[in-house]
């Protein structure tokens, strides 16, 4: 896992969880989305060559 982590750490960022205040009052729960939108590659999973 480490190995990996160096590996992406120049092109992947850590990513904020923000309170969604419309499902949260929607749903009367607190609703928190992770925010994996703000990835410099604009992508909710990374894809490409492992190797």
């Amino acid at each position: 896992m480490e190995e990996a982590t160096k590996r992406i750490s120049g092109v992947v960022h850590r990513t904020p969880l923000q309170r969604n205040e419309r499902l949260s009052m929607r749903t009367g729960a607190a609703v928190w989305v992770k925010r994996e939108d703000l990835q410099p590659v604009r992508s909710y999973k990374l894809r490409g060559p492992t190797t």
